[in-house]
């Protein structure tokens, strides 16, 4: 079997096209590397490394060798990250599910982090409006929205962390005649024309129904859309206003305004739930950890 040190070690001199820029990129002795190299070709039986005047140069044999490595020396690399990440207790692999908002605004820095964190994770992120009822409770973490005006209901096997509340906002073409005004109450797009935000959420159907209902009014919609980005495209055409939470603004560019809401502030809950048996798994508690951090910046960015 050939010792992967000295394929490494092979790698590294077929990339640099020198010893000795090699002994300084990896910290050894030239002599080092040249003994290395020798024994290397005593155990594959062909010449590796040739001299060119006062330097050297990779055989064919060489390059095709240190090619051929890349694949077992990854693995390699992947092996100790799964052992590192093991010693510190985490499992191989997280499951995440989070509603589609989050996932756009705050999952690739949590992700990022993660994998910084941890090398040897690997992460699963699914989306949990667009599953069935009978996935929930299988994921190690939960990202979801709840009604202020609903009991709380922690699922069977969970822990419960409230990470913020979420305002919700009326999302304008930018042509609109409240563009700009900064604040305005609910009332005062009981005449427009609405677009519905995401029809599959059903949390965030009840509270623009219920909201509006309080205001003294049913919106009327002339489009619904399936996902958040098609919403808001249809807003910046035109077609219509949405009221959409103000975690959508941290990766909406389409030309839009917002306006704050008043009499009433729709608003939900964003809670994080860990299931009991990964509470022990550090990558899942640096998880709700990172979404905390992300929650916490999201009242600091309402527009006004």
């Amino acid at each position: 079997m050939l010792d992967l040190n000295r394929l490494r070690i092979l790698r590294a001199v077929v990339a640099s096209g020198s010893v000795n820029e090699t002994a300084r990129r990896l910290g050894y002795t030239p002599s080092t590397i040249s003994q290395h190299l020798h024994t290397l070709e005593r155990e594959v039986g062909f010449t590796l490394i040739e001299r060119v005047g006062r330097g050297i140069r990779p055989t064919p044999a060489a390059v095709e060798l240190a090619d051929a490595g890349v694949e077992a020396l990854d693995a390699v690399s992947r092996l100790d990250a799964r052992a590192r990440s093991l010693k510190r207790g985490t499992s191989g692999k997280l499951t995440i599910r989070t509603f589609a908002t989050a996932a756009y605004a705050w999952m690739p820095s949590v992700v990022r982090t993660l994998r910084q964190e941890f090398g040897g994770l690997e992460l699963e992120l699914s989306i949990n409006e667009v599953e069935d009822a009978s996935s929930t409770g299988r994921a190690d973490v939960e990202v979801q929205t709840d009604l202020l005006t609903e009991k709380l209901v922690t699922p069977h096997a969970y822990h419960r962390y409230e990470l913020c509340l979420d305002e919700y906002l009326m999302a304008i073409p930018s042509d609109h005649p409240l563009a700009g005004a900064g604040v305005a109450d609910l009332a005062d797009f009981a005449a427009d024309e609405w677009v519905k935000y995401d029809f599959r959420d059903d949390i965030a159907t009840r509270l623009v129904s219920n909201a509006c209902a309080e205001a003294g009014f049913t919106p009327r919609f002339v489009a619904r859309a399936q996902d958040h980005v098609t919403g808001l495209a249809f807003v910046a055409a035109g077609v219509g206003v949405a009221a959409v939470p103000a975690l959508a603004l941290h990766w909406s560019a389409f030309d839009l305004a917002y306006v704050r809401l008043v009499n009433p502030t729709p608003r939900r809950r964003i809670v994080a739930l860990i299931r009991d048996s990964a509470r022990t798994n550090p990558a899942a508690v640096r998880t709700v950890e990172l979404l905390a951090e992300q929650a916490q910046q999201l009242g600091r960015r309402l527009p006004g």
